[in-house]
């Protein structure tokens, strides 16, 4: 990363993030980085030790008289507030300003209750998960929506999914219980983000992340962000159309979109045609291990059309890591064995040869970090800390 001019390193903002990536750590790094004099790094330092940001921690390394005193990012010195909303599961949980999980729960709420329900539910969990924290250490608020959102304009937009919530505009609703910065996304994005900073970061800058569960979905990171697109609707893949789908009507009104012939709903649904009595995945599962062929063709059919589409995509986006998670990928193997085995076939030799396509590390509680980080980017960006309260 090219060096910033001294003169874009002079404002407070800009001297949390030297001492949060550790690139200045005393108040003599600070000068010498930033280029500011001493009385202007202590103006700095000072405004940020007031306002809760960093600590002095023990001594530095002397080189020639006192020590010099050891800044540090006070992680505790706040809250956010996060919520990673699903179809068929919901985690609620409460995470410092490093992104570490303080206090979590997960919820059993139906998305389709509607605004109305569900986020009154999500806001008195909250409330309950802070506990004995006074609502002022709240420093700001993060919701992930299996939806798709317009980032910008801070509403779901979704006419077919959710239908309830289409055009709702979250952010205000929570801001008058919490009145700090409420950020929304679509909860692939999100878990895209969370997969990213805890698992490849300053490893992989350019991830696909794919979600398959319930329904299916990916999310992109492109140089190190999220890729959202124009409005928002980035990463929808699982309305992309796939070959000998069956004519499957999807729910989006098409027909053979890989959510409607490669999602759990699917398998489910085409595991009850053939005959057997499975009511979850778990019974699809106990199937496959008891080495019943038609499962495993099942299974195969979906990773085939999954893989197909992933082929696409690579070759688009020529990703450094793809990342399979959600049900169906924690679940079975094959499937990831399956997309692996497509990808490498259909994909171009270059964007593949160094690919690498792994299931998450972080499971379901990617969702909660990438909130958290969704949240951070923005609330201690050097903009944020610099803007007047």
């Amino acid at each position: 990363m090219p060096r910033r001019p001294a003169a874009a390193l002079a404002t407070s903002g800009e001297v949390l993030r030297l001492i949060r990536t550790g690139e200045a750590v005393t108040r003599a790094d600070i000068g010498r980085v930033a280029g500011l004099s001493r009385p202007a790094v202590s103006l700095r330092v000072t405004e940020l030790l007031d306002r809760g940001l960093v600590v002095e921690g023990s001594e530095g390394p002397s080189t020639g008289g006192r020590p010099p005193t050891r800044l540090a990012f006070n992680a505790s010195g706040g809250v956010v507030l996060v919520g990673a909303l699903g179809a068929s599961r919901t985690q609620i949980a409460v995470c410092d300003l490093a992104g570490a999980v303080l206090a979590r729960t997960d919820l059993g709420i139906d998305v389709e209750d509607g605004p109305d329900v569900v986020l009154p539910l999500v806001m008195r969990t909250w409330s309950e998960l802070l506990g004995e924290r006074p609502a002022s250490l709240v420093r700001g608020v993060g919701l992930g929506v299996p939806a798709t959102v317009e980032f910008a304009a801070r509403r779901t937009e979704s006419a077919r999914i959710m239908a309830s919530w289409t055009g709702v505009a979250i952010p205000p609703i929570i801001e008058g219980r919490f009145p700090v910065p409420v950020f929304l996304d679509n909860d692939v994005n999100v878990i895209a983000i969370g997969e990213h900073r805890a698992v490849y970061a300053g490893e992989a800058d350019d991830l696909l992340f794919i979600k398959v569960s319930t329904r299916i979905g990916a999310g992109v990171i492109a140089g190190g962000e999220i890729l959202r697109g124009a409005l928002g609707a980035a990463g929808e893949i699982g309305h992309i159309p796939v070959r000998h789908g069956g004519g499957v009507l999807c729910r989006c009104g098409n027909t053979d979109c890989l959510d409607s012939v490669a999602s759990a709903t699917s398998i489910l649904r085409t595991l009850r045609e053939r005959g057997h009595e499975v009511k979850s995945l778990a019974d699809a599962v106990a199937l496959v291990r008891a080495g019943d062929a038609g499962t495993m063709t099942v299974i195969r059919d979906a990773a085939r059309m999954l893989g197909e589409v992933v082929a696409t995509a690579v070759n688009l986006l020529n990703p450094a890591v793809v990342v399979l998670g959600g049900d169906v990928a924690e679940a079975f193997q094959p499937l990831v064995s399956g997309v692996r085995e497509v990808v490498y076939r259909r994909s171009t030799a270059l964007s593949t040869r160094n690919l690498r396509i792994e299931r998450s590390r972080l499971g379901p509680g990617a969702g909660i970090t990438g909130c958290a980080h969704m949240v951070l980017d923005h609330i201690l960006a050097p903009e944020a800390i610099d803007s007047p309260a």
